[in-house]
């Protein structure tokens, strides 16, 4: 007996170690998940009198509110890693509720390494903003920035916003003139417009809720405001109130995106280079490390061009109508310099050969001016931002008056934020303009999208609709080198994106707040029509019996 005592005490000795340092890490994994913003929240209201939308997305970690809730429960959290934590629906309420918003407000600032001072505190007025979005009153405009993921945004729209079809095929609640991807038709826009008043319809009773275009909206007042922007004051009714929404992306991926298929148009080069790849019995391939030669294909454009000039110069000197397409005037020269010796699409040939290029300044400086028309309080609107289109033309940010990396941080969190109704293109104390309701981000769109069904109130597709999402992604011909040039070079457009994304941050996590009281309140899964309790799932937000809970990644 004392042998197997002994025994025992031996294997207890032997675990005492690790059991305590298992315990000791436990202890520092909560209080990690306690001070960090990666977390889920179960608190809120939202879509009752005086609700307000928002919230925060992170996937890796579980929320304060689950964190201080969970010593006292039966039932388990299960995390992707396996880990069983317990936990408990609580809702934090008064002094408590504040104190958590200030938390997550503080996290995502500094997780997004926002450095303007008041950058938590303009976070946290996210948790407030009110919820005003109706579709009796309102009128959305999405201005689509080239290579975002717009034209999913845009027929997601279609959708929702846009809804009764039409019997022609098209939607009752969007403005015609509005394209997927092409600037919006004023022409269009203004004959449905006539036609409707001419039918009988009170201006007051148009239907339109919405539009889409690669064309932008504001300015609408001052004396830069837009042909949009002039349009809809003067044919759309009085009463409605103008809305904006957008998306952006990673600045050096919306850069590689717009020099790929706009400024060079190498996805068709692409796409028929690993068709023949195939055809000889290879693999595709989409990088240069996998063995496409980008400048090859540059060649290849080139040859083709100066084979069509050939042609058609040739038919014209026998008084031969060349077919179409024709030449144009640009075409031709640059058919001419190349001759001379001139390598016309140099800037084409990498990412190095872009960014060394007379072309970059041209074009890819500062491209978030489109996304506000400013960057920050001291710059003037242009409407020189009316399209989402290459030949921009911008001032580079950076070199205008009161630039400064915390001015653009603070100014995008007030305006894209949603949070300043005095911004006006006429000056301080001019008519507001329109604000952004929406904004969605390219890298996060199955959260930007969740928060769309919400804040709009609509019902979410099977299937977000994807369009025009290339196999081999352009990011993948630039190099560590090239991202972090541009990084160094665009610290405004690096601005914008990181406070873009502390707001995406906290509106996340407001929705799962709000979520989880309603849920509290005797709404089901069911009931809340809204939530895309499929798109939720897939990054780690579901729902158990009555707990909202977010899956560790």
């Amino acid at each position: 007996m004392m042998k197997a005592s002994n025994g025992k005490a031996d294997i207890r000795g032997r675990l005492a170690l690790p059991v305590a340092a298992l315990s000791c890490a436990c202890v520092f994994y909560i209080l990690t998940l306690a001070t960090q913003f990666k977390m889920m929240s179960l608190l809120g209201n939202h879509h009752a009198a005086g609700s307000r939308p928002g919230g925060r997305n992170h996937r890796e970690h579980i929320s304060l509110a689950a964190v201080k809730g969970r010593a006292s429960t039966g039932k388990p959290l299960r995390t992707s890693r396996g880990h069983n934590l317990h936990r408990q629906a609580l809702e934090v309420q008064g002094e408590d509720k504040k104190q958590l918003y200030k938390t997550l407000a503080e996290s995502a600032a500094q997780k997004w390494n926002l450095t303007t001072p008041n950058a938590a505190e303009l976070l946290e007025k996210q948790f407030y903003k009110p919820y005003d979005y109706d579709p009796r009153t309102s009128f959305v405009f999405f201005h689509h920035l080239y290579k975002s993921g717009g034209t999913s945004i845009s027929s997601l729209m279609d959708k929702t916003i846009g809804l009764p079809r039409t019997p022609d095929g098209k939607f009752e609640g969007i403005l015609p003139g509005s394209y997927q991807s092409g600037n919006f038709d004023h022409e269009e826009a203004l004959a449905d417009i006539n036609r409707r008043l001419g039918e009988g319809t009170r201006r007051d009773d148009l239907p339109y809720r919405a539009a889409y275009a690669h064309t932008g909206l504001r300015p609408v007042h001052g004396p830069k405001r837009t042909k949009t922007g002039i349009f809809v004051l003067e044919h759309l009714p009085k009463n409605k109130h103008l809305r904006v929404i957008t998306m952006l992306r990673d600045p050096t991926d919306f850069r590689a995106s717009n020099h790929a298929m706009i400024g060079c148009g190498l996805n068709y080069e692409v796409a028929r280079e690993n068709g023949e790849r195939v055809q000889r019995g290879l693999e595709r391939a989409c990088s240069p490390q996998e063995g496409m030669n980008i400048s090859a294909l540059v060649d290849r454009k080139i040859g083709d061009l100066l084979e069509k000039c050939r042609r058609v110069e040739e038919m014209e000197s026998k008084g031969i109508a060349a077919p179409k397409p024709k030449l144009n005037a640009q075409q031709r020269k640059q058919c001419k310099d190349e001759r001379e010796g001139v390598d016309t699409l140099v800037h084409c040939r990498s990412a190095a050969d872009l960014l060394e290029s007379p072309q970059y300044d041209k074009h890819y400086r500062s491209m978030f001016k489109g996304l506000m028309g400013r960057f920050h309080r001291g710059q003037e609107f242009t409407n020189g931002t009316a399209y989402g289109r290459m030949g921009y033309g911008f001032e580079s940010a950076e070199k205008t008056k009161g630039y400064s990396v915390e001015n653009v941080e603070e100014y995008t969190l007030q305006d894209l934020g949603g949070l300043d109704s005095t911004i006006s293109g006429a000056g301080v104390g001019g008519p507001p303009e329109p604000d952004f309701v929406w904004f969605g981000i390219t890298e996060r769109m199955k959260e930007s999208t969740a928060l769309f069904y919400y804040y709009f109130k609509a019902k979410p597709l099977p299937r977000t609709p994807i369009h025009r999402i290339q196999d081999c992604r352009p990011t993948a011909w630039w190099t560590a080198k090239d991202r972090e040039i541009v990084k160094q070079r665009e610290p405004a457009d690096y601005a914008v994106w990181r406070a873009a994304n502390a707001i995406l941050d906290v509106r996340m996590e407001r929705m799962k707040m709000e979520i989880q009281h309603l849920i509290n309140s005797g709404q089901t899964k069911e009931s809340l029509y809204w939530v895309d309790w499929d798109q939720l799932e897939q990054i780690g937000v579901t729902l158990d019996g009555t707990a909202l809970m977010t899956m560790q990644q």
